[in-house]
């Protein structure tokens, strides 16, 4: 009977440092792909930073997106207006939709109080 304790002893310690060492991996390599995302992700954070203090001025609720894709350079016209629908800001157009305008969501109501101050 004690070799039977021992087998059985055998396993559950295998069981434990096998399970250990798997979660141990499987962390390592979470952590790895966490920080690859962040990588790869980093630029469009960037540009989203940019888009979201541009159109934050405190001189301008409304942006022209010709002015926001001179200072970004780099992106599509569609990965740039993805990623103002991420910040999340509005577009509009002026001009009978000749020209793209976009704001932030946030600055609605003082966009529209400028707008109705400037009529």
């Amino acid at each position: 009977m004690s070799s039977g304790w021992w087998v059985l002893a055998g396993v559950v310690v295998g069981g434990i440092t096998s399970g250990g060492i798997g979660y141990l991996l499987q962390k390592r390599q979470f952590a790895h792909e966490v920080n690859m995302f962040m990588l790869k992700n980093k630029g469009a954070e960037n540009v989203k930073s940019l888009l979201t203090e541009m159109l934050s001025h405190k001189s301008f609720t409304d942006r022209s997106f010709e002015a926001m894709r001179k200072a970004v350079g780099g992106y599509t016209d569609a990965e740039i207006q993805q990623l103002l629908h991420e910040i999340p800001a509005k577009k509009t157009s002026r001009k009978e939709g000749a020209e793209e305008w976009w704001y932030l969501v946030s600055r609605g109501e003082e966009r529209a109080s400028k707008r109705n101050a400037g009529t």
